[in-house]
């Protein structure tokens, strides 16, 4: 455990700044799979994927959480599941705090008016040099 420990260090020391404090620091991330590791709560990726793939991809792919170490191994939660797969919305959801009314009276600028005055412009900027 001390080999590891000083490796660590070690580590940190080569990464970061000559700062004392940087031997403290660590990657949250894989921080948190190693003691998942050690605590046997890590999900199985592979297995994640045959029995249920949304759920593999949204471990592998979405937002880090804690709650995926509940899927499995001690302290299991029965609602991580859920959790997981609904986390983007609840990451989004206090972002949309007030609903903006649409306005009627603004009138939408057809695309192909918008297209023939670009190609109009292009053919000003060119036609002088040919």
């Amino acid at each position: 455990m001390m080999t590891d420990i000083v490796k660590k260090i070690q580590h940190n020391e080569k990464r970061y700044t000559a700062i004392q404090i940087n031997s403290l620091i660590v990657q949250y991330i894989d921080y948190m799979d190693e003691l998942a590791s050690i605590l046997g709560v890590k999900p199985k990726l592979l297995s994640l994927l045959l029995t249920d793939p949304k759920l593999a991809w949204e471990v592998y792919f979405g937002p880090y959480s804690a709650t995926q170490f509940r899927l499995t191994g001690p302290g299991k939660w029965e609602g991580a599941r859920n959790t997981i797969l609904t986390q983007r919305e609840r990451i989004i959801k206090p972002t949309k705090t007030r609903a903006l009314q649409s306005s009627t009276n603004i009138k939408v600028v057809p695309s192909f008016f918008i297209k023939a005055l670009i190609c109009l412009g292009l053919l000003t900027i060119v036609l002088p040099y040919l």
